[in-house]
């Protein structure tokens, strides 16, 4: 168990890890581009050395390590004597599916306990739409699922929940196919995908939440990997909710589909500036944030795709303000490395704060006090760090069960906070 003391005064510049989002999808454009790419800045964490470790099954060459990262595509992927082994990673196992569904070849991905228990369904229909052939345990709703590349077709697919891993798939699976391929979402989710395949040169368009892609050859690509934002998120949030604190992030991603967090502070009151310095083909910059009296709000609709791993600060956030905040339209919560929703309303009710439950989200009423208390990080990474902020926040400090699951996004994370906290 890891016990996160209350902090007196919190202070500091910092960087954060690389975006875990834009490593995934660097790794595996990458790898399917004409040419070589160089990758600098990538994230080394649990859950992009599964995407690496297929990718070089695969016979994707690499040369260097993930400070700069050499890509040597092959002209075809080897179909490898053993199932792929994805881990925690939910983007490795959906993306790389739109991937191989088009790829000459017989794959198998798997993944843990808890990655066994995703919905892969939400993939496996649409890319099955196109011509693939895949079948996955439970009705093709979970892994393991096999895949026998062939042909595809590109279609026509709208996507009842705005989902950048699924529109991710089938874009790429729309690289290879025969025809267009429309996807089209409720809401804009997060859009690397769609920005890097734009450098790389792909036939692709986007109007408002409707991407086209047409079959097209990628070039090789030079990236550095800006700092993840959802990362920055726990500094932000500390900074704003703690009574005495000042916290500068530099070199952040400042992408406006990953960004909504600062517009929901901004609403709550928070005292919180940013500037983007950098903006081809990611937008960079900087975050300066500061102890706040913040307000509660209420957050649903189009936003939540743009805060959903942010959502479970909102509970914590919710307790310190004045008011209530009400979160809803955020069931997909329910469908993470945990059930985000029940995660977080008993952990709260463990520390003494008052939570109501709804199916798609909850409501907490503050300012309330955090005593302290021991809590469950369920083995969600997102879970235990928005966890270890009630610590920082407490009167008698917070311990927090499996708190090593932090390492699949994060794995300097209790360093960085030590670093920031007095």
């Amino acid at each position: 168990m890891k016990r996160i003391a209350p902090a007196h005064r919190v202070r500091g510049i910092l960087k954060v890890p690389p975006d875990k989002s834009i490593t995934h999808r660097a790794l595996i454009l990458s790898s399917i581009a004409k040419s070589e790419s160089v990758l600098y800045n990538l994230l080394e964490c649990d859950d992009t050395l599964r995407t690496f470790e297929i990718l070089n099954k695969l016979s994707v060459k690499f040369k260097g390590d993930f400070s700069r990262l050499e890509v040597f595509p092959p002209t075809e992927f080897s179909t490898p004597f053993s199932p792929l082994f994805c881990g925690n990673s939910g983007t490795t196992a959906r993306i790389m599916m739109g991937v191989l569904a088009s790829v000459k070849g017989f794959y198998v991905l798997y993944g843990d306990e808890s990655l066994s228990r995703r919905p892969m369904k939400r993939v496996v229909k649409p890319l099955k739409k196109m011509g693939a052939t895949m079948l996955g345990r439970n009705s093709d709703e979970n892994l393991p699922v096999a895949i026998r590349g062939t042909k595809l077709n590109g279609c026509f697919h709208k996507l009842e929940v705005a989902s950048a891993q699924v529109k991710s798939s089938l874009i790429l699976a729309g690289l290879r196919a025969e025809g267009k391929t429309i996807v089209e979402e409720p809401f804009k989710s997060r859009d690397h995908t769609e920005r890097l395949l734009s450098h790389m040169g792909a036939k692709l368009s986007v109007k408002e939440n409707m991407i086209e892609v047409e079959p097209s050859e990628i070039e090789g690509f030079n990236l550095e990997a800006p700092g993840d934002f959802s990362s920055a998120a726990y500094f932000i949030v500390m900074a704003v909710a703690h009574p005495d604190a000042e916290i500068r992030i530099e070199g952040v991603g400042l992408n406006e589909t990953r960004t909504g967090l600062l517009e929901l502070l901004k609403r709550m009151g928070a005292d919180v500036e940013w500037e983007v310095t950098e903006s081809q083909p990611e937008p960079v910059g900087q975050i300066t944030a500061r102890s706040s009296t913040l307000s509660g709000i209420e957050v649903g609709g189009e936003i939540i795709p743009k805060v959903i791993d942010e959502l479970p600060l909102l509970a914590l956030l919710g307790a310190v303000a004045n008011g209530t905040t009400v979160v809803r339209d955020a069931e997909e919560l329910r469908k993470k490395e945990s059930d985000r929703i029940a995660s977080i309303v008993e952990n709260m009710r463990r520390l003494g704060l008052e939570i109501e439950e709804r199916r798609d989200g909850f409501i907490v009423k503050g300012p309330q006090r955090i005593q302290g208390g021991i809590v469950s990080s369920r083995g969600d990474h997102r879970i235990a760090m928005t966890f270890s902020l009630a610590g920082i926040l407490s009167e008698e400090g917070v311990g927090i069960t499996d708190a090593e699951c932090i390492r699949i996004s994060f794995p300097n994370y209790f360093d960085l906070l030590k670093g920031v906290t007095k």
